[in-house]
């Protein structure tokens, strides 16, 4: 059950009916469209350049630390991003968000031609900070705006827009790298290419409605009530992070996405630069499979909410525990081999190697759509999603910051990274476990009519 102060953050999302002929670019579809295209086009072309192992470098030791500085500052500022969103509006949150990645593929860039660390690490800053405002803004916007009935279908179509960016982006790394078949760095037209991309991010922003104006397809509003105060905002994310359900969940949130950067070191260290351009390209379609299969089981409501939850999530960890002994078994091979294997596609190991990746990044997805899905059953005002997101990403964002400083390093052991990957997976399963025994019910709560309130700062705009 939750606590006095868990349902006073839980509060539902008010609505009201709308005036006049619903507007397109006012609806959902469009909303969503617009959020997927600045998901494709600015993290979609980021995951892109890290599925070729470390942004296409040659050694992945300096991308490694700008790519833990970017988590880093990311970690700090999206916990606080779902407040200043919600002060600024999360058209302009989302914006925000978009500034930073083109710098940061410009800094890639120089990198690769003629190394600029100081460059490198000016646009994985920017990339961090703008990157908070992003993410917390984009999953409020997937989870918040569309119907609670089409939520599921928004949140599988938000997913392979995400995994979208990598496939096209991973296209033209396949196209630009295919006659590459030793080790190195990717080259420099790669980069040229998705820097280009990474700029459509912003303007695309710009045509997202305030959350107040769009109108669900039932001829409704979403109502945003905005804390009176910045002060009031920031409290109230202080008091979410530390309500029980929270604090349990952090562990999870830590390690969903904590292996990318081994991942990205495995890539880097045992493939060429063409079989890494061809795992950018791949690997995607395993994120899109699980988001779809993950969402089936989590959305049939003939089977009771609880026990959905439990075998989702203990799907995943089985998925997950058997990747890193997987990973183990592999790496002992090839730290006793006499010389450190090299795989080109489709030769000699290259299938057992590359399916490690494809089944981290299937394990990794799922997860991630367990844990928005988790979350969303807690909430549905946009305020409180906000809230929610930024906590979930900003603790995602620390593990994988921890996890690339631990790539940042040339000498590195990888069972060390193995056993944190799988040790921490271990350790998240028991606090989750709980969270989910409490799960009898979403807490959706259905409201008709604006909610009668006295400030001004919670009145409700219905034009459009």
């Amino acid at each position: 059950m939750a606590s006095s102060r868990d349902a006073s953050l839980d509060a539902p999302a008010a609505v009201v009916s709308s005036q006049g002929k619903p507007s397109f670019f006012r609806s959902i579809p469009f909303q969503i469209a617009i959020a997927c295209g600045v998901s494709f086009t600015a993290p979609g072309m980021w995951d892109a350049l890290g599925g070729l192992g470390a942004g296409g470098a040659a050694e992945p030791y300096a991308v490694s630390a700008a790519n833990a500085l970017v988590y880093g500052l990311f970690a700090a500022v999206c916990i606080l991003a779902g407040a200043i969103n919600n002060r600024i509006g999360l058209r302009y949150g989302l914006a925000l968000g978009a500034i930073g990645y083109p710098i940061y593929g410009a800094g890639l860039y120089t990198n690769n031609v003629a190394p600029k660390t100081w460059f490198l690490l000016f646009g994985s800053a920017l990339c961090g900070i703008s990157a908070g405002f992003f993410w917390a803004a984009e999953a409020a916007i997937i989870i918040g705006y569309p119907s609670p009935q089409d939520r599921a279908f928004y949140l599988a179509i938000w997913q392979s827009a995400k995994a979208a960016g990598p496939i096209v982006g991973g296209a033209i790394n396949l196209g630009l790298n295919a006659q590459s078949s030793s080790k190195g760095s990717v080259s420099s037209a790669t980069y040229i290419v998705f820097i280009v991309i990474m700029c459509l991010g912003l303007p695309i922003s710009l045509f997202l409605s305030p959350a107040e104006k769009v109108q669900r397809k039932d001829q409704t509003l979403v109502v945003v009530q905005k804390q009176p105060t910045w002060a009031a905002e920031f409290k109230a994310v202080f008091s979410l992070l530390f309500t029980k359900r929270m604090l349990l969940l952090i562990p999870a949130f830590f390690i969903s996405y904590f292996y990318n950067g081994f991942m990205s070191t495995w890539l880097t260290t045992y493939f060429t630069v063409r079989s890494r351009a061809f795992s950018s390209f791949f690997t995607n379609f395993s994120g899109i499979i699980s988001s779809f299969l993950i969402a089936g089981l989590l959305d049939r409501q003939s089977i009771y909410i609880k026990t959905r939850a439990r075998i989702a999530f203990l799907s995943i960890i089985t998925i997950l525990t058997g990747t890193w002994i997987w990973a183990t078994i592999l790496q002992k091979q090839f730290y006793d081999a006499a010389e450190p294997p090299v795989f080109d596609w489709f030769k000699g190991g290259f299938g057992k190697s590359y399916a490690l990746i494809f089944f981290w990044q299937f394990g990794g997805q799922a997860f991630q759509q367990f844990l928005y899905w988790l979350i969303g059953q807690y909430t549905t005002d946009i305020s409180s999603l906000s809230y929610h997101c930024g906590i979930l990403r900003g603790f995602e964002a620390l593990g994988q910051t921890v996890a690339w400083a631990m790539q940042s390093e040339g000498n590195a052991n990888h069972f060390v990274s193995i056993g944190l990957n799988f040790g921490i997976t271990l350790l998240c399963v028991v606090p989750t476990w709980i969270v989910l025994s409490g799960l009898e019910h979403s807490h959706e709560i259905k409201v008709t009519a604006a909610p009668d309130v006295s400030s001004k700062d919670q009145e409700v705009d219905t034009k459009a």
